[in-house]
Parts: structure tokens; C-alpha cells; sequence
């Protein structure tokens, strides 16, 4: 958790402790109405998302019976992965999302926290994504380097590509 106080909207639900934040794999369903309203302007994909993946899981944070955060992580080599070791092995976060009012409470690190640790335990060398603009000091503050410039794609905010080794546990 940060040190900041939390914003006006989650004071009533708040984790007051570890046990209020909840970690656990979920379905996708589970995660589409909260993916759908904190990622707009960005579409919508219609489930499955995903449906020629290798392998995915979806990872969801709970404060208490509340959606907080969910996050997709989806057995995905980057373009640039193809002669590299860790091709193969190279997992994407798709569809990270938090509701407003659990933004800057730890929420959205439990999830990813939870995700890196699942690819790692599958042997998984490389996370990447597509992260926006206005996420990217969250990224960097978990590890992540920028590769290039911003990106633009129509009907899309503007975002940076990330990338992290995870071999190695990363400490906060």
C-alpha cells in the first residue's frame, strides 16, 4: 500500500487490513463489466478475448466482496522476441483495469504482483504490454523498462511498450 491517503470514494472500503485485500485467479467474465468501464475510450473485446491463446489466466484483487483491479496475462512472444531466449516464454498483461475509486491504494500491484509470480512458477523469462501514458510511472515503479517512443493507434489512448525479465524476484 502507499502512503497517501486514499480518495474521498474508497474510504468506506479502504482495507483497514491485509486481510480486506484479496488476491485470487478469476474468469474473464468476472472481469469484463470493470475492464469495460476503466478502460473506455478503448473497446471492448467480446469473450473470450483471447481465444487462440497458448495459455492465459486472469488475476483479480478484492477489497473485501468489491472488484478493486483485474489484469490478463497471456502467453504472448513480442515481435521482437522471435531469436531471443526467451521466445516462447514471453507472457503479455492485457486488460490491466481499476476502478477510479481503488486507483493508488495497492490494488492494481497486488494483481500484478500475483501475475508475475504465476509466470515465473511457469517457467515465463519476459512480461510485456502495451501500457498507457498515464500508467507508465506505475510500470516502471514494478520493474518495467520503456521500449520507444508513445504509440498511437486509432481508437486507442496513447501508450508506451514495456517489457521486464522476471528471473529474478523484484523487490519494491
Amino acid at each position: 500500500m502507499n502512503s497517501q491517503s486514499p480518495p474521498p470514494a474508497a474510504i468506506d472500503q479502504f482495507p483497514s487490513s491485509d486481510t480486506d485485500l484479496h488476491v485470487r485467479f478469476i474468469s474473464e467474465e468476472a472481469g469484463l463489466e470493470l475492464r469495460t468501464l476503466a478502460l473506455a475510450p478503448a473497446p471492448p473485446r467480446p469473450v473470450p478475448a483471447y481465444p487462440s491463446a497458448k495459455a492465459l489466466f486472469h488475476v483479480g484483487a478484492y477489497c473485501g466482496s468489491a472488484l478493486a483491479s483485474v489484469g490478463t496475462f497471456v502467453l504472448e512472444d513480442m515481435e521482437t522476441d522471435q531469436d531471443d531466449q526467451s521466445s516462447g516464454h514471453s507472457w503479455r498483461v492485457h486488460g490491466m483495469a481499476t476502478a477510479p475509486e481503488f486507483r493508488r491504494l495497492g490494488f492494481a500491484s497486488a494483481v500484478l504482483d500475483h501475475g508475475l509470480r504465476e509466470i515465473r512458477r511457469r517457467a515465463g523469462l519476459l512480461v510485456w504490454c502495451n501500457g498507457r501514458t498515464t500508467a507508465s510511472s506505475f510500470y516502471r515503479h514494478h520493474g518495467f523498462e520503456q521500449i520507444g517512443g508513445e504509440r498511437t493507434l486509432p481508437g486507442f489512448p496513447t501508450h508506451y511498450r514495456f517489457k521486464r525479465a522476471i528471473g529474478r524476484p523484484h523487490f519494491s
